[in-house]
């Protein structure tokens, strides 16, 4: 919280976040320059009666102060401008804790030299042959810690990562490479956030021997492969087209990107079956690896299921018909949907002899991703199952020149209620996103059923009114985003200039919280 009110208030008020940077050194600075200033003055009216161990102290500790403070000065001046505000403006990134203090101690090693040579009137050459000295000695002792160090400023020259990137340490053995979120790169240790919440502190000098990967650059997005291995009775068109609705129903830009467009491919046969492998993308500010296979896994699970499929399994098989063929894959016509219809809420209430005539008579309809089943205002009274593949259903709304999306339609869905029990236009477009299976149903067979029985005909009403709240939601929701994004930006000239300069100075650090 306190982090997010400061980035608020540099961005709302730059001239009150900058005094509260500035203030305690500039206070410091103004002290001790007035102090050295008027030191005359306040030696003759204050301490005249001061001993001389008093009159050096003040005498040498005002001019030590000015240069301590000024140095303190210029190192916020320094940190606030340059490495807050023109560094992380063009990095787009919070600049790491490791370059601010190197240049912190650089200010203060060149102050104490102006200290020792203009206060206390030492030799600069004397000053840097003993500290040349004593740094040997140093170097020798803490090695492995300036190793880290220079490796660390080494690391930030190079941008091989910045904070908030994803990165995987390579490690000897596969199981151990470390998945994490840089969160800080200081002095001797690099920083890692890890999927379990935990914090993993790597070396510097380990982190520049290691191999690394970066999951965010060039691009920050990467992608995440997930294999599925399906038995051999299965046709590869079948196959996909579950699979690609399973990471097709997740796409929305959050958690898993639709552009990059997830895809599927039949990677190997096995001699399980085949396996394929579902491909997609992710952000890792918006969602770690590790979630985004969770839930992928589970849609595609579900979406398997649905269809009457489940992953092959290691099986032997004995024949004791030397006659006797073995199983061959079937060919679009033989494709059997039976297992669907029995797991659809809607048709599981209906009599077995029922689902036969209603399947018997349907007429199967297989759309392209991009093809249009019905646009809405259209007449039409068929209703319609959806078997294996993934629609989206949108609506026109006046005045907006795209579509707006209602909801996404899965496999085991039916829609197209209005159709039939009101014989009305249709109030929404359905439009394929990937390969779809589509069983329509005859008018009078619809109401021959919902006569014969009121669950059904409950049900029928049931989605059809949900279907009509939902529009209605989205037209609301349509028009309020609408009216926002038209609404006047009211802003004074003379605020708007200072607020764009100090913006150039104090960029909005992007949030780097994983999303779990």
């Amino acid at each position: 919280m306190e982090k997010e009110h400061e980035i608020q208030t540099k961005q709302e008020i730059p001239v009150v976040f900058l005094l509260r940077r500035l203030w305690i050194p500039l206070s410091f600075f103004l002290f001790f320059l007035v102090s050295i200033s008027s030191k005359e003055e306040l030696l003759i009216r204050f301490l005249g009666n001061a001993s001389e161990v008093v009159k050096d102290v003040v005498e040498y500790g005002s001019q030590i102060g000015l240069w301590m403070s000024t140095a303190f000065l210029a190192q916020r001046l320094i940190t606030v401008f340059v490495w807050d505000g023109l560094i992380a403006g063009i990095s787009g990134r919070p600049v790491p804790r490791l370059p601010k203090d190197v240049t912190a101690l650089c200010v203060f090693a060149v102050t104490v030299v102006g200290v020792l040579a203009t206060v206390f009137d030492q030799s600069v050459t004397g000053i840097w042959a003993t500290s040349g000295v004593v740094s040997i000695v140093i170097g020798i002792a803490l090695r492995n810690v300036i190793l880290d160090v220079f490796i660390g400023l080494s690391m930030h020259i190079e941008k091989s990562f910045r904070i908030g990137d994803w990165v995987m340490v390579h490690q000897n053995r596969r199981e151990t490479h470390i998945v994490g979120q840089v969160i800080e790169v200081n002095w001797r240790t690099t920083r890692l956030k890890t999927t379990a919440k935990n914090m993993v502190v790597v070396p510097n000098s380990k982190m520049g021997e290691a191999i690394l990967t970066n999951y965010m650059q060039p691009q920050p997005h990467f992608r995440v492969d997930l294999n599925f291995v399906l038995d051999y009775s299965v046709s590869p068109d079948r196959a996909i087209r579950v699979l690609m609705s399973g990471v097709r129903a997740l796409a929305d830009n959050e958690r898993i990107l639709t552009e990059p467009v997830p895809e599927v491919r039949l990677d190997e046969a096995l001699s399980g079956g085949q396996k394929y492998e579902v491909r997609f993308f992710i952000l890792p500010v918006n969602i770690s690896p590790k979630e985004s296979k969770h839930l992928v896994n589970k849609s595609v699970i579900e979406h398997l299921a649905r269809a009457g499929l489940s992953p092959s399994m290691e099986k032997e098989m004995v024949f004791w018909n030397d006659s006797s063929g073995f199983p061959i894959i079937p060919s679009i016509n033989e494709e059997s949907f039976d297992e669907v219809l029995d797991r659809s809420k809607l048709f599981k209430i209906l009599e077995k002899e029922d689902r036969v005539a209603l399947i018997k008579n349907a007429s199967r309809k297989d759309l392209k991703p991009g093809e249009v089943l019905y646009r809405q205002g259209n007449i039409g009274d068929s209703f319609y199952f959806l078997a294996e593949g993934l629609l989206c259903s949108s609506i026109e709304v006046a005045g907006i020149g795209n579509k707006a999306k209602v909801e996404r339609l899965e496999s085991g869905s039916h829609f197209g209620e209005e159709g039939v029990l009101k014989r009305g236009p249709r109030i929404s477009t359905i439009t394929a996103q990937t390969e779809c299976v589509i069983f329509e149903f005859d008018s009078s067979m619809i109401d021959r059923l919902a006569t014969q029985s009121g669950d059904f005909l409950s049900l029928l009403n049931e989605k059809m009114v949900l279907g009509q709240d939902r529009i209605m939601k989205t037209k609301w929701r349509v028009n309020n985003e609408t009216k926002t994004s038209l609404a006047p930006l009211k802003k004074s000239g003379v605020g708007q200039s200072i607020q764009t300069f100090f913006s150039d100075f104090f960029p909005a650090q992007p949030n780097t919280t994983t999303k779990k």
